[in-house]
């Protein structure tokens, strides 16, 4: 199913005549632009309900939930603080904050090979793969691994997880590494592998310790159990027809597990109201609520071009980097600030502006029942994502919109 052809001009459609009226009214029409857009994806059935958090440097905008967890009349409604598996968010999220700690505390250097921590990575010509490449997606690893593959090889004693790094280690690059970009699983697999043997401890304890606790993001979890379960976002039918809630939805992250050691590329399940507190950690340079967790170079790594010149798409470590239409501008004024972003395949997106301090996270369960039915990506939900952009930007661009995010400051739920 083709998602909607959003022009620039339909999205904002009223918002300059109501520029005229007053803050008050602009913010209030670009809330219905909004509600429109997400409704409409639900009504399309690109999927059956999401969660839109928009804020700008502490304080929220708009911060609604919509749909239900399933097509179903009778099913839950979406909630604010629904659980959803962020799918590859995760890796910016868990993998890359993670393996930025650890370069702070000079555990990890971001341009030494990995073979230096990980001998065994060095093998079929691996040798000067480093951790930046692995984060910048430039390391000349495949895209993606079938996790049968990993299996049918498994040692006795292994476990799945052992198994999987045991695999990568041995893999030959499939192209010359720096040379172009292909976004990869495996680099973030391959990444928090290092960042789990060299720290000594699962993904999940080092990212509770350094930043979930300390940033308040009490819901964020490798493994939702008792009562959260029915709080998480279905995002497949089971064998006898109910819906599927708090199992990971992505085949390598779930073959992984997460009991022992965490699988970087996916896994992880949030609520939108986590999600901003970590947001507007990085919009304020390491910094949310005078607590710092991430020094302020860490932060510029993210948030400016870290890829070989003239390799594109352009990244960030860790992040996709937007610059010009549909997410960002053509221009930024300060390079070590670009607009950045991340998408799930479950369906998704986290989208931070510095330039500005906004930020959007619109989390939907696209895949329920079936991929096929939430739009192929960039078919289907993209054209939402692009629409609810183009709202945003014009809305934090606007000095009289500026004026009306500079009201109470709002904790996220």
């Amino acid at each position: 199913m083709s998602g909607p052809r959003w022009t620039r001009r339909e999205v904002i459609l009223g918002g300059l005549a109501a520029a005229a009226l007053g803050a008050d009214a602009l913010e209030r029409n670009e809330i219905s632009v909004l509600d429109t857009i997400v409704e409409k994806g639900i009504a399309e059935q690109r999927f059956p309900g999401a969660v839109l958090y928009v804020g700008r440097k502490g304080r929220a905008l708009h911060a609604k939930a919509y749909g239900r967890h399933t097509y179903e009349p009778d099913s839950p409604p979406m909630r604010m603080d629904t659980l959803f598996d962020l799918a590859s968010c995760t890796k910016v999220v868990a993998g890359t904050p993670a393996a930025l700690a650890l370069v702070e505390d000079g555990v990890l250097a971001l341009d030494a090979p990995v073979a230096r921590y990980w001998p065994e990575f060095a093998l079929n010509g691996k040798g000067d793969v480093t951790l930046r490449d692995l984060l910048t997606h430039v390391s000349g690893l495949k895209a993606y691994e079938t996790w049968s593959v990993v299996e049918k090889k498994r040692r006795s004693e292994e476990t799945h997880a052992e198994a999987l790094y045991r695999h990568y280690a041995g893999l030959r690059l499939s192209y010359r590494s720096r040379t172009k970009m292909v976004y990869s699983c495996l680099n973030l697999q391959s990444a928090a592998a290092l960042i789990q043997k060299v720290s000594g401890e699962p993904l999940e304890e080092l990212l509770k310790r350094r930043f979930w606790q300390p940033l308040g993001m009490a819901a964020t979890t490798y493994r939702p159990r008792g009562q959260r379960i029915g709080r998480c976002a279905p995002t497949a039918r089971g064998p006898d027809g109910a819906p599927v809630r708090g199992k990971v939805h992505d085949p390598l992250a779930a073959y992984h597990g997460s009991e022992t050691l965490c699988p970087g590329n996916a896994g992880l399940f949030s609520t939108a109201g986590d999600l901003a507190r970590y947001a507007e950690m990085i919009l304020g340079d390491g910094v949310r609520r005078g607590r710092r967790t991430l020094q302020e170079d860490s932060v510029r790594l993210m948030t400016s071009v870290q890829t070989p010149e003239g390799v594109r798409p352009l990244r960030s470590i860790g992040w996709a980097v937007y610059q010009g239409p549909p997410y960002g501008r053509p221009t930024t004024a300060d390079p070590a600030r670009c607009t950045i972003g991340h998408t799930g395949y479950t369906g998704t997106w986290m989208w931070l502006d510095p330039p500005t301090g906004g930020y959007i996270l619109f989390l939907t369960n696209r895949v329920f029942p079936s991929p096929a039915t939430g739009g192929q990506e960039g078919k289907g939900i993209d054209g939402d994502r692009a629409a609810i952009a183009a709202v945003v930007l014009d809305l934090l661009d606007r000095p009289a919109a500026r004026r009306a995010a500079s009201g109470k400051r709002v904790e996220p739920v």
